[in-house]
Parts: structure tokens; C-alpha cells; sequence
């Protein structure tokens, strides 16, 4: 399974810095709980260990108002190997597949934001319906992330297949809406229905993103703006032009929409970039090989015209 996991790094930038993440905060999380009890509880006298390092979020009004910040933290939050293991290894091979689709920034838009779906699915639920508030007060994991964007892979590329040990391949959106009953069914028996709760938030967050997208909507424009002026240092983004071909799915800037920003380029910002488009360009040529040319969206017709010019 880590060896699976090691693949990530082949993948897309993006992709391997939210991998690298949630990483570092499981380290973080582990360091300081062996911290603390190798010295008789001294770190939790200073840093509360409650609800991983207060990282996780909770249901309860009250927690969460001291806490803030959990809105986003747990998302990125482990505190079991494991835990940590399946959901960066679903991560790795839905990302690989929606990164190569999207984008980076549409990647990190769609796992930022189906972590706050989640949330939002959970904080409602779980206060409007107590008896999925169980005994846990905190959550915490990346699940409703990493489902929101399995969600948006499987609704942008239902036929793709997975070989599944015992049922041979599989087309994505059965594996996708597979998940999404036993997550269902958790519900009612399993032993964590407010993580059942994020999950099916996140899940039908990412599905709802790609359908809203493909009439035109983009339910992450707002967060895309954000993210922009957060990486730029500044409120003002650019005012991008009109483009006759509207993208189904990605609204990454091109290198010439870059160019008139005159935004300065680092270099890996360069690379990230050039990583990128090699990974689109590789997707549409696979399109191409399995279907023909004429079955390639405008978006990406006009994409394979820009990259011949270079």
C-alpha cells in the first residue's frame, strides 16, 4: 500500500503538496503526543491535546467557536497510520486521474472546498439530529476531501476502469456510488455517522461541482478568487477576457491570460506549470487514441491548437 502511495510523486505538483500536507500534520500529531507522554503530560499543559492539538473540528457550537480555525485544519487532520494511508491513497488515484483533467488549482479548489461541504454536512445534521452526534465530539480527516474529488473524477470520467481484486475492472462511477451506499448504510450501523454524514457531503459536492460546471456555473469561483489573491499578495485579480470556448471543467488561466497579468513566475512556478499542461496534453492524447479527435471537448481542442503554436 505505501508503495502505491509512493506513486504519487510522478503525479501533479498539487497533487503531491497535499499528500506532503497531511504528511506533515500526521508527524506533527504523532510528535506531540509521544512528546507528551515521555514527559508526563508537560505539552498538553501548554497546548491542549483535546481534539488532536485542537486541529479537529467538532459539532458542538461552543468547541468550535474556540476553534475556528478547525474549519480547515481537520481536514488535513490523522491521527492513525492507517487512517492516513486509505484516504491519501484514494487521494492519489482519483487525484492523479481529476489533475490531469483540471488542473492543479481546480484540483485544490474542489479539495478545499468539498472539505467545507463536508463539514457543513455534518455540523447541520449531526445538531439537527441527535442520535448521530454519538460519543465523539471532535472530527477530523481528509475522507470528505478526497471524496468530494473521486466524486468530480467519476462524474468527468464515469467509463474509466479500476481492476478490483475479485471483480475484475470496474467503470469508476460504480466504484464511486459503491462507496457512496455503504457510506449510506453507515448511517444507521456503523459506529461513526457523523464521518458517514462529511463523506456523503463531500461526495455529492464534487458531482454537483462538475454537473454545475458543465452548464456554466463554477461553484468554487469564489474560492478560486481567494486562492488567487492569497498566491499573488493582493485583492485585485486580473479581469480575465472573454473566450469564445467556455472551459467544461477547468478555469485555469492560459499562458497568454498569464503574460497580460504580468504576475511574476518563479521557477516552480514555471515547472508546476509546464508539469501541468504536459499532464493535460498526455490526457487529451489519450482521448484521442481511445475515441478520436472529434470526441475532444472545444475547451480541449483549443487547448492541443495553443500547444502546437509553442
Amino acid at each position: 500500500m505505501f508503495e502505491q502511495i509512493k506513486g504519487i510523486l510522478a503525479a501533479g505538483s498539487m497533487l503531491r503538496r497535499l499528500v506532503l500536507v497531511n504528511g506533515l500534520v500526521l508527524l506533527l500529531v504523532t510528535t506531540l503526543g509521544a512528546m507528551d507522554r515521555l514527559t508526563g503530560g508537560s505539552v498538553s499543559a501548554v497546548w491542549p491535546a483535546d481534539g488532536a492539538w485542537l486541529l479537529a473540528t467538532s459539532w458542538k457550537l461552543e468547541v468550535l467557536a474556540s476553534r475556528p480555525w478547525s474549519v480547515v485544519t481537520h481536514m488535513f487532520t490523522h491521527q492513525g497510520i492507517w487512517h492516513f494511508a486509505m484516504n491519501m491513497l484514494l487521494l492519489t488515484w482519483m487525484g492523479r486521474l481529476y489533475h490531469a483533467e483540471v488542473g492543479s488549482r481546480r484540483l485544490l479548489s474542489t479539495y478545499l472546498a468539498g472539505g467545507l461541504a463536508g463539514f457543513f454536512a455534518y455540523f447541520l445534521l449531526t445538531n439537527g439530529f441527535k442520535p448521530l452526534q454519538g460519543e465523539s465530539t471532535f472530527a477530523l480527516g481528509a475522507s470528505a476531501s478526497v471524496m468530494a474529488v473521486f466524486g468530480a473524477a467519476a462524474t468527468l470520467r464515469p467509463e474509466s476502469r479500476f481492476n478490483l481484486i475479485l471483480f475484475g475492472p470496474v467503470a469508476l462511477k460504480h466504484l464511486f456510488w459503491g462507496y457512496v451506499v455503504l457510506d449510506y448504510f453507515g448511517l444507521s450501523q456503523g459506529a461513526n455517522p457523523g464521518g458517514n454524514v462529511a463523506h456523503l457531503g463531500g461526495a455529492l459536492f464534487g458531482v454537483l461541482l462538475v454537473k454545475q460546471d458543465m452548464k456554466g456555473v463554477n461553484l468554487v469561483g469564489w474560492l478560486e478568487w481567494l486562492l488567487d489573491a492569497v498566491m499573488s499578495g493582493s485583492m485585485k485579480v486580473p479581469r480575465r477576457k472573454r473566450n469564445k470556448f467556455r472551459a467544461s471543467t477547468s478555469s485555469r488561466w492560459t499562458a497568454q491570460e498569464r503574460a497580460e497579468s504580468r504576475a511574476p513566475v518563479s521557477d516552480d512556478e514555471f515547472n508546476a506549470d509546464k508539469a501541468d499542461r504536459q499532464a493535460r496534453l498526455d490526457a487529451i492524447l489519450d482521448k484521442i487514441s481511445k475515441h478520436g479527435y472529434d470526441h475532444l471537448s472545444a475547451e480541449d481542442k483549443r487547448f492541443l491548437f495553443e500547444q502546437s503554436q509553442r
